[in-house]
């Protein structure tokens, strides 16, 4: 009926005075415990002060709907509206209700169970509210930080503030089991429990009674008095009923109040706008790690790539350096053997020419020459005269003597002798003479070893049979 009547003075008095009376009534229907009417009433204030752009009013009006969702446990609307409520006393520079709107944001963490922002948010206003604040508030601080500290595991910096802020003075049921169940948490089981009927005693609601229990219970299973646990257990459980049946009422009225939701939609979106582009800043910074070390991976690689291929090529260059150096060994072998026979070709005339001179005009003369110029073709058959041959085909024509050994390993004494005369450039009269061999069957053994090189498979094959043409 007083959202009615409220409703109606609205409307025959849109003005600062109206608005006003929506915010007072909004606070009785607190009293009533009656959230639904308290949630319509801030409403059509929070509406009429936009309409009349009254801040002031405004900035209290937020206040009051973070403290309404926050009882309600709706965390992320309050913290929206806790959060429009700083703003509005930041324009207006008043101090104290930025305090008070700071203090709606850790409760809004608190509804939403998030306790390590809670902390952290009080943590950051302590400097200012211990500079500035006046000592009522500063007393309802503390209380609070000293909760979130116990929250948190802190329990011994917890008991410490409530020393410091209640020693001698008056202290609320809620605060008193809060306390004692600080020294519950450091085991400090004698105090927790006088702290505890100490809070019994006083003044308290339904919610204090069923914290209190709570803590009593706790406090008694670990102290090992269990005879007691299903006396106090009774007590607590009555008291839990009375809190769902209050708390299912707010629950309930948030959710059945869809005529003001806009506010609340808006804020989920904002909620989820957030935790969308924190999802993405986080895509997008994992996607980076992963192409940085990817890139890192890949540098890594080719660099040692690079390296392999630089060894690989110091090692080619190494080999080619040795082969090089092996082959000017080889060729100055070669030079010195075909010098020396280049030089036996001259000391064969130089002899004949001596002995030509030495029997001129006698009977040995032609004697004499024939028998020098035999022995001298002669030795060209002897073991070392082959060797050295070999040795020179080798080297001048590209180990040819020793391929054709590997290609034909079958191959008899004589026509391997054969062959090497003809890759010297031995003419076939040159080859009788040598092997002391009939010119006839010089020119039948040279059919045949070429018949056999023709009909065999050597890869070089074409190479020999130049030879013999």
């Amino acid at each position: 009926m007083g959202v009615v009547s409220g409703d109606k003075f609205f409307s025959d008095k849109f003005n600062g005075d109206g608005i006003k009376w929506l915010i007072i009534k909004s606070a009785e229907a607190k009293r009533n415990v009656d959230p639904v009417a308290r949630i319509e009433l801030l409403k059509d204030a929070e509406f009429s002060a936009i309409q009349l752009s009254d801040t002031v009013d405004l900035g209290i009006i937020y206040l009051f709907l973070s403290n309404v969702y926050k009882q309600g446990f709706n965390g992320t609307v309050s913290r929206y509206y806790a959060d429009k409520a700083i703003s509005v006393f930041r324009a207006l520079n008043w101090q104290n209700k930025i305090r008070e709107a700071r203090m709606a944001v850790a409760g809004a963490y608190i509804a939403r169970r998030d306790y390590k922002s809670a902390l952290d948010s009080m943590i950051a206003m302590v400097p200012e509210v211990m500079a500035n604040a006046h000592d009522s508030f500063k007393i309802y601080f503390l209380d609070q930080l000293a909760r979130s500290y116990d929250t948190d595991g802190q329990s011994r910096k917890a008991i410490d503030i409530w020393h410091s802020i209640y020693d001698g003075k008056d202290i609320s049921a809620n605060t008193l089991a809060h306390w004692a169940h600080a020294y519950y948490h450091i085991n400090e089981l004698d105090s927790a429990y006088m702290l505890i009927q100490y809070a019994e005693k006083q003044p308290h609601n339904v919610t204090d009674e069923a914290l209190c229990r709570n803590v009593e219970y706790d406090i008694l299973e670990k102290m090992g008095r269990r005879y007691e646990l299903a006396r106090i257990d009774s007590l607590r459980d009555n008291a839990a009923s009375d809190i769902m049946k209050e708390r299912r009422l707010e629950e309930s009225s948030l959710a059945l109040n869809v005529k003001y939701d806009s506010a609340a939609r808006k804020a989920w979106v904002e909620a989820a706008d957030a935790r969308n582009r924190t999802n993405i800043a986080i895509f997008i910074t994992v996607l980076a790690m992963v192409l940085c070390l990817a890139i890192y991976i890949f540098l890594r690689k080719r660099n040692r790539i690079l390296r392999l291929e630089h060894e690989n090529d110091i090692l080619r260059i190494k080999t080619m350096q040795d082969n090089l150096f092996k082959s000017n060994c080889r060729n100055k072998d070669i030079s010195a053997k075909i010098s020396e026979l280049f030089q036996t070709r001259f000391n064969l005339i130089g002899g004949l020419a001596a002995t030509y001179f030495e029997c001129k005009d006698t009977g040995q003369e032609q004697k004499r020459i024939y028998s020098d110029v035999k022995t001298a073709l002669s030795n060209f058959g002897t073991k070392e005269a082959i060797e050295e041959l070999t040795e020179i085909v080798d080297g001048y024509k590209n180990n040819l003597m020793a391929h054709f050994k590997a290609d034909f390993p079958k191959i008899s004494a004589s026509q391997y002798r054969l062959a090497l005369y003809l890759f010297c450039g031995f003419s076939l009269p040159a080859i009788s003479i040598f092997t002391d061999t009939e010119l006839r069957n010089i020119y039948v053994y040279k059919s045949r070893l070429k018949s056999a090189i023709t009909n065999s498979s050597s890869p070089r094959k074409a190479e020999y049979l130049q030879y013999f043409e």
